[in-house]
């Protein structure tokens, strides 16, 4: 395939699921000799950018309002920048990013591509401006059948390319010594078992109620310990709800980590809290390439297709604490078990979600945006 340049439209390089999928997608096409540009709101992630060769292209980006000057400034700048350093395609992610793509494309005839990352509702603004781009990938089949039934986009536009993470790299061993300073960090100090989850720290995510099962889980394994990654709106409430609870000696917020690898090294178990118009789950194919055994909450649609296509995890329907509890400590107390389950999600995960086939078959749909109609 010939050397393209790329430019990634973004809303920010902040730790979360799309940041990390853009980063990440950025990364291989630089290193496969593609030339990426990534054009959105500064974030932690900016540093990891620079080392990989990215450039980046500052802009406001960092708004939920599709109709905005934040995106009227974004589309001028990034059109600026375009007269000195062209590109061969757009490949925008997030919504307000598609709006920028579309209008982009309305003054410079550049193709562009989308990725749906999740669902939206159908509001007005998005039946009129759709912004799906010359070509539309889908993270899941749920996702896909989104976007035929609701938005009416046609199959021959829609590619799914489900997400792709480093599984060899989660698969590497975490030593005790690399361990440790986490432990000490957040408090782990004791030898219990440890219950662990990834998640944005608002209430769509359904934290709430894994608290409310811990109390269930310590009546039966008094030693064990929650531990919460993740960062939002929702931590105060939630630190207040543990404390209010009786549960804050055994749940510790380890806040957002640009890397999970160590933080999934010391789980003993698996939660996924998928929110409920969340198409896929970054956090549970890394917990899946570390070999984690998983408990997921039925929700969201893109989780359950990952989980039920390879009959991984066990599964609990939402807002049951008995039920999720009940799950958890079966996994705990059956360490045999624990570990075929996590082995057989590392194996699904190596097999079908390493992000060098998600990275060659997003070329593939470059290639095909860019040819000539």
């Amino acid at each position: 395939m010939r050397r393209m340049r790329v430019l990634q439209l973004t809303s920010h390089l902040n730790v979360g699921g799309i940041t990390t999928y853009v980063v990440r997608l950025s990364e291989g096409l630089q290193a496969r000799g593609h030339q990426v540009i990534i054009a959105s709101d500064a974030g932690l992630l900016s540093e990891r950018v620079a080392r990989a060769g990215v450039t980046q292209w500052r802009v406001p980006l960092q708004t939920s309002a599709e109709c905005s000057l934040a995106v009227a400034r974004t589309v001028w700048r990034v059109r600026r920048h375009l007269l000195d350093e062209p590109v061969d395609l757009i490949h925008a992610h997030t919504r307000v990013a598609q709006v920028a793509a579309q209008a982009l494309w309305r003054r410079t005839g550049l193709p562009y591509v989308t990725t749906w990352h999740g669902f939206y509702r159908r509001r007005l603004g998005r039946r009129l401006w759709p912004c799906t781009g010359r070509l539309t990938i889908a993270i899941s089949e749920p996702v896909a059948r989104h976007l035929r039934e609701v938005f009416r986009v046609p199959p021959d536009r829609i590619r799914l390319i489900p997400h792709g993470i480093e599984t060899a790299r989660f698969a590497q061993p975490v030593e005790a010594r690399e361990q440790q300073p986490f432990r000490e960090q957040v408090g782990l100090v004791h030898g219990g078992p440890v219950i662990g989850t990834v998640a944005r720290l608002v209430e769509s995510k359904g934290v709430a109620p894994l608290l409310a099962s811990l109390r269930e889980v310590l009546a039966q394994i008094p030693q064990a310990t929650l531990l919460i990654v993740g960062d939002g709106d929702d931590r105060a409430r939630l630190e207040r709800l543990a404390a209010q609870q009786g549960l804050a000696h055994a749940v510790r917020f380890a806040g957002s980590l640009p890397d999970t690898r160590v933080a999934l090294s010391v789980m003993d178990l698996f939660v996924f809290l998928p929110a409920t118009q969340e198409g896929f789950g970054l956090s549970l194919l890394e917990a899946m390439a570390s070999a984690r055994p998983i408990v997921a909450i039925r929700r969201g649609g893109g989780a359950p297709w990952v989980l039920e296509e390879a009959g991984v995890g066990v599964l609990v329907e939402p807002d049951d604490p008995h039920r999720l509890a009940e799950a958890l400590v079966q996994v705990l107390r059956d360490p045999a078990r624990a570990r075929a389950l996590g082995a057989q999600a590392q194996a699904i995960a190596q097999a079908r979600y390493d992000d060098a086939r998600m990275i060659t078959q997003v070329e593939q749909v470059y290639g095909e945006a860019i040819r000539p109609r």
